[in-house]
Order: structure tokens, then sequence, then C-alpha cells
């Protein structure tokens, strides 16, 4: 998958003025969003929108009865041989962590390619969101000889993870204060035993292994997702794939989110949404794309002046061309 990495740096360079509009002929007006596509998971401080995103576009295209596990779909990139080439990249390459970002830099790395995780789902087959949560786990504090439930972001999980996996020498079933729950990881003595012995690699490949044990679903049809960098025939095979009923992945930069000006593209902003929906804009005179984001249901987070219907905006051909770098999809074989 070197070429990916090749064809996104070349893409900094090229196509700069070469954006040609879609005809409103050509921007009819549709709608993808399908029940299960309703309510927008929120990855918060997780930096995982690309597993969000193929998450959301696995569960539309095989129209799964459930949605997808995003956590399931990012813990697996990071088992592939991009995946761990990025993390070393970030660790001896990135920008070096203060003080107090050590342990967050500690944490499963967190940045991927849609693509690569797409396939290596497809491959694998998918784990339900409800077997593997994406957006908080379940804690069991120990508070004397009983436990009490609580729901944790995974930001918040994975730091207190770490916590034990760092200092596991000194831990025991009996004074572990706390473990985090899920379907086939029932128990104390279970979560203890994928904590001893393991760093925190193994431990999060431990775990979703374990957690979706019984629950794995394999795809039965064959798919295959394509990735095309941004060129002059971005917008005529975008809106192909859309015409034939394919939600789309996006990878650009996050700041068009906030700032509707924002016109250039930084790697350290880089993002990943589904576009699910197209209309004609008949103030600007141009057409325009749902952008689906994974931050929730909330509006608060982007540019007033987009129209926001619960976490999903409303942006403009043009503006997601400037900040565009490239596209997904998936089509059958």
């Amino acid at each position: 998958m070197k070429w990916i990495i090749f064809g996104l740096i070349l893409n900094q360079f090229a196509f700069a003025e070469s954006f040609q509009p879609t005809s409103q002929a050509s921007c009819v007006s549709l709608d993808l969003r399908d029940e299960k596509l309703r309510d927008i998971r929120d990855q918060k401080q997780v930096a995982w929108c690309y597993a969000f995103t193929a998450a959301d576009m696995l569960t539309h295209a095989y129209d799964l009865t459930e949605k997808a596990s995003a956590a399931d779909v990012a813990i697996n990139y990071n088992e592939s041989d991009l995946g761990q080439f990025s993390r070393w990249l970030f660790r001896t390459f990135g920008r070096k962590p203060t003080q107090g970002e050590q342990d967050n830099f500690m944490m499963p790395h967190q940045t991927g390619f849609n693509k690569v995780a797409l396939d290596r789902a497809m491959r694998e087959g998918h784990c339900p969101e409800r077997v593997f949560p994406s957006e908080s786990w379940v804690k069991m504090n120990r508070e004397g000889d009983k436990w009490l439930e609580a729901k944790t972001d995974l930001r918040t999980a994975m730091l207190e993870i770490f916590g034990l996996l760092k200092n596991q020498d000194n831990l025991t079933v009996a004074n572990l204060p706390f473990y985090y729950h899920f379907k086939n990881v029932e128990s104390p003595e279970e979560f203890y035993n994928l904590i001893k012995g393991h760093n925190f690699s193994d431990f999060y490949s431990n775990l979703r292994n374990e957690v979706c044990k019984h629950d794995r679903i394999k795809f039965q049809n064959r798919y295959e997702s394509v990735m095309y960098i941004k060129d002059i025939l971005t917008f005529p095979v975008m809106n192909n794939q859309l015409n034939r009923g394919r939600v789309v992945g996006i990878d650009y930069d996050s700041r068009l989110l906030t700032d509707q000006n924002n016109d250039s593209v930084s790697f350290s902003e880089l993002h990943t949404s589904t576009i699910v929906a197209r209309r004609w804009n008949k103030t600007q005179n141009e057409c325009q794309y749902l952008v689906r984001d994974s931050h929730g249901a909330q509006c608060s987070r982007y540019d007033s002046n987009y129209g926001c219907l619960g976490g999903q905006v409303w942006i403009d051909e043009s503006k997601i061309y400037s900040n565009l770098i490239s596209f997904v999809y998936i089509i059958k074989k």
C-alpha cells in the first residue's frame, strides 16, 4: 500500500486550479441514508474517523442488520502492515509529546486509511457495534467486595488500561482496582488474563478477538474498495458512485468543517467522513453534498454558515474540492 502514501504526497502539488463544477442537470437530489445511518456515532477524542467512516460504509454497502463496530475496524487496521508502519512513522518522526502527553502517545495508534481498513474488514468479517462498542465501554469499579458499573469514553478507558499494563508487575486479580466488561470478557479474572504478560498492542488485538470470537460475521458477497486520488474527474466519478446508490468516504482537511474559507490541505489535519446525500445549492449555483461526520449529533462544532442536520453538514462542491485529497467507495467485483 505504499502507493497510497506516494499518491497523497503527489496530490499536494497537482490539480490546484483544475476544478470543473458539476452541472445542475447532473446534480440530481438524492439521499442515501437508511435507518441504520440516521444516528451518528461520536469518536470524541479518539482519532478513529477513518474507522467510523469505514464501519458506516460497510453497514450501508452490505445492508447489515446492525452497525459494524468502528472499534473492531480500527484495531484490525492497526494490525496491518500499513498500520504498523504508520505507528512507527508517527512515533519516530512525529511531534514529540510533552510531559503531560506521554501516556496519550502510548494509546493504540489512531490515524489510518479508510481503504486499508475496509479491505481488512471485508476479508475477516465484521463485529456488531452492540458486541464491541465504539463510543464508550462499561467500567466495573471495585468498591469493597462489590463491583459498581459506569460508562467510560474510549480515550479515558484506553489511558486507564495503559496504566494497568504499565504497572502489571504489581497487579493481581485480588487488587485489580477496576476492569472493563464486554461480552466474553465478563469477569475480573478474564480481564486480568488479557492484561498479564501483554503490552498495549497485544492487549487490544487479544481484546478484539476475545470479545468478537462468537459474533464475527463473514461477508458472503465479494466486494472491493477503490481509492480515487483527486484529479479533474473527481466529481464525475464521485457522482457516478452516488447515482449507483453507494455512499462515498472522503479524505480531506478537517479545518473545512470549522472554517468554510479554508482552502488548503495539511496532512496533520487529515480527516475522513462520509458523503451520504446531494442537492443543488440555488444560492451559490453549484452542487452541494451532505458530509456525515463522526462527532455525534451536535452542530456547534461546525461553521455556522453551513446547513447542519444533526452532525451532518451541507458543503458546496468547490469547497470540498479545495480541501480534498481522495475518496473511497465500495463496488461489487
